[in-house]
């Protein structure tokens, strides 16, 4: 799984931001009392000094039906229903994170590179192998190479601590 930066990202279209392999599949509602339990940190503190625990993932509370905002942050409240539209929340042991400083894919794999959101496509099945060969070749896993966009820039290594 891949996403690329959007055509009006003032660097360029088409940059890797980040490449996962999912090795964990959960509902929404599971990740909540997940993080809740053991990765209280990716639950977002507007209070603390620390950026990384204002911007946590965990964006939304699952104890009501509906859910409701954690926070304001990456995701507007004009977004909530599109970022609630799905079932699942997927988690990698195994991923590639650029974020504000997304990368260039090489010409022969441009293919994998795709305008809007694509979702179970198997339109990069014929890339897989390259696809992975090039970025374990290149770059370490586990690694943030650039926070997301607003977010002071870092080159802090993060480790995967916990399986779900």
């Amino acid at each position: 799984m891949a996403a690329n930066t959007a055509a009006d990202f003032p660097a360029g279209p088409s940059l890797l931001v980040y490449a996962m392999r999912v090795t964990v599949k959960m509902t929404m509602g599971e990740y909540d009392a997940w993080t809740r339990r053991e990765l209280p940190e990716k639950i977002p503190s507007a209070r603390s000094r620390d950026y990384r625990r204002r911007a946590g993932d965990s964006m939304y509370d699952f104890v009501a039906d509906p859910p409701t905002r954690r926070r304001d942050g990456f995701h507007v409240p004009e977004e909530m229903e599109h970022d609630l539209s799905g079932v699942y929340t997927l988690l990698s042991e195994d991923f590639y994170y650029f974020g504000g400083l997304p990368v260039e894919v090489p010409e022969h794999l441009r293919p994998v590179v795709h305008e809007g959101r694509v979702h179970k496509s198997t339109k990069n099945d014929p890339y897989v192998d390259d696809f992975v060969a090039w970025i374990t070749a290149e770059f370490e896993p586990n690694k943030l190479y650039g926070m997301p966009r607003g977010m002071p820039q870092t080159l802090e290594r993060v480790e995967i601590s916990r399986k779900p």
